[in-house]
């Protein structure tokens, strides 16, 4: 094939890739203009349930409440929803959310403990073979239809001598824990191809976290880290760390973010109030402060917003799987 016939096959394929994206947004602003013209829901009349609420161990209990106790107050109204943490206190009452690590997070969802949960795409995929709903909403932007997003950046600090990839060849990188989606699994999928294959071409230390990755990097503790670009840009917001001191040699292309998620234990009628009542909820302004651009819940399309997640996923059983046999020699 001659050099220009390769041109028009290559731009022909351009097109239909950007026609299919442009008709994806078309298509998520129009859902989230028709849920926005939707009247909103009222569930008053509907017999008070209970819903056991659980959330990650991102921030502290206080200010997870201060960012996201907006939100449970709203679910309470609009759904007529009593919500509880696993000792049957009501957060109407009292502040003591329960904050869970992954392992918890996952083992409280799948055995009813727990019915909704906010969790980070990394877990998705261990909870859909489990058995569990697929993620059924995300901070997005109602005018737009745009969900909220990240990238897995690869950081040094900007006075360090890294300037890209191939420079961290023989130096240690921060992974954040073993489950986390940007922290670990994704690198592990993603890095190879900017020639960086963990454990190989550089030694994995696991920091317990994606703030305390970027703490290290910008003390000194770690040449490098892989960590997600929201929880990042979060840190730089709130004052915990300089934009100007640390370099970001790469970025993958773009990941869902935490997402919402309810268990199979919750009945269909509570699942439906917890689902139109998000679809309805306006972010405080503290929340719009910690998620610039997003201003309310959007749902989820899972073949579309997670294949970035499944296909990292995938890749991980795969090296797994290929794994075992050398282990066993």
């Amino acid at each position: 094939m001659r050099r220009d016939a390769r041109w028009v096959v290559l731009l022909a394929g351009a097109t239909a890739v950007l026609g299919t994206a442009t008709a994806q947004n078309n298509n998520a602003a129009a859902q989230a203009r028709a849920a926005a013209a939707s009247p909103a829901p009222n569930f008053a009349s509907s017999p008070r349930e209970k819903l056991v609420v659980a959330m990650p161990k991102t921030y502290a209990k206080a200010e997870t409440m201060l960012l996201w106790g907006d939100y449970f107050n709203h679910l309470a109204r609009c759904g007529n929803l009593d919500l509880q943490n696993q000792q049957g206190e009501s957060l109407e009452r009292s502040s003591n959310i329960d904050l869970l690590g992954e392992k918890e997070l996952i083992e409280g969802i799948t055995s009813g403990k727990v019915q909704l949960a906010q969790v980070n795409p990394g877990l998705v995929p261990q909870l859909v073979a489990a058995g569990q709903p697929t993620p059924f909403a995300v901070p997005g932007n109602k005018a737009s239809g745009k969900r909220n997003s990240y990238h897995l950046i690869l950081i040094a600090r900007v006075d360090s001598p890294f300037k890209e990839p191939k420079d961290l060849i023989g130096k240690k990188i921060a992974h954040s824990t073993p489950t986390s989606n940007s922290g670990n699994l994704a690198p592990r999928a993603l890095f190879p191809a900017i020639g960086l294959v963990p454990d190989k071409n550089y030694e994995v230390v696991f920091s317990n976290g994606h703030e305390r990755s970027v703490t290290g990097v910008m003390h000194g503790f770690y040449p490098a880290a892989a960590v997600a670009s929201d929880l990042y840009q979060r840190m730089v917001l709130k004052g915990d760390v300089k934009g100007s001191s640390i370099r970001t040699l790469w970025e993958s292309a773009p990941f869902m973010t935490e997402t919402w998620t309810l268990g199979k234990t919750a009945s269909p009628d509570v699942q439906n109030r917890v689902q139109k009542c998000s679809y309805a909820y306006s972010f405080s302004p503290k929340l719009k402060q910690l998620l610039p651009g997003n201003d309310t819940m959007l749902p989820i399309n899972f073949e579309r917003d997670f294949a970035t997640v499944m296909e990292v996923h995938k890749k991980t059983q795969a090296a797994l799987a290929e794994a075992k046999p050398a282990a066993g020699k």
